[in-house]
């Protein structure tokens, strides 16, 4: 059940019931409603946003909170391009716990493409980070470009799916004998993803892949070359 409200007049809502069992709505009248404090964009905005005095912290997030909530939705309730069923669902998978990286770097991005066009481009994406911790790209220098391997479709970068269970393969996710994720274990119970906000820019858009037939790679230059000055990143795969 979702309580949602819409604007009918000064000061006044109309409130709706949205009922996801039947996926029925109904009106319940009408409410008040009292002027709340906008934040600036520039702003870190989260659900119960803790206070830090260091760059990073990291908190783990309740069950019933919104940042939660994006993460299940965006683990289970993404649909395939294709149509096909997902690999993962609710049924087959269980989020046990949920940590979030308080952390920002946008304002490169923006003074290249413009706040806005920087915004509206963002989008959450999974990453397995393989044999690394978690929480070392976390509170380190983050997912940076020159760290990504050469061999990958578009040579060496940062590489992030719209599907969870693409980041959830084998050859990917990061594996633990315990749920914080501090000891790596090939054939452990605990799977460990990244959910990060990605700076997607303007990006190139192509069905081609960019990894030479001969299986060598090329480096982060070699790939900006590629991109020029109109694009940021690669949409593809």
């Amino acid at each position: 059940m979702w309580d949602t409200r819409f604007p009918v007049g000064q000061n006044e809502m109309l409130k709706c019931l949205i009922d996801f069992d039947d996926m029925t709505t109904s009106i319940v009248g009408c409410v008040w409603a009292t002027a709340v404090r906008r934040w600036d964009r520039d702003v870190p905005i989260g659900d119960s946003w803790d206070h830090q005095d260091d760059d990073v912290r990291i908190v783990v997030v309740e069950t019933v909170s919104r940042d939660y909530a994006v993460v299940a939705t965006a683990f289970f309730d993404r649909q395939r391009p294709d149509g096909r069923m997902p690999r993962i669902s609710r049924g087959t998978h269980t989020v046990l716990k949920v940590r979030r990286v308080q952390k920002g770097e946008r304002k490169i991005m923006h003074r290249k493409r413009g706040k806005d066009t920087v915004e509206l481009t963002c989008d959450y994406a999974w990453h397995g980070s393989d044999t690394t911790q978690p929480d070392s790209i976390a509170e380190g220098s983050g997912l940076m470009t020159q760290f990504g391997s050469e061999q990958g479709f578009y040579g060496q970068g940062n590489y992030s799916a719209h599907q969870a269970s693409y980041s959830h393969h084998e050859r990917y996710v990061y594996r633990s004998s315990d749920d914080e994720g501090l000891h790596r274990d090939a054939g452990g119970q605990y799977f460990q993803l990244l959910l990060v906000r990605v700076l997607r820019g303007n990006p190139l858009k192509t069905t081609e892949v960019w990894k030479p037939p001969d299986g060598t790679g090329f480096r982060l230059g070699a790939v900006q070359d590629k991109l020029g000055k109109e694009f940021d990143s690669v949409e593809g795969g």
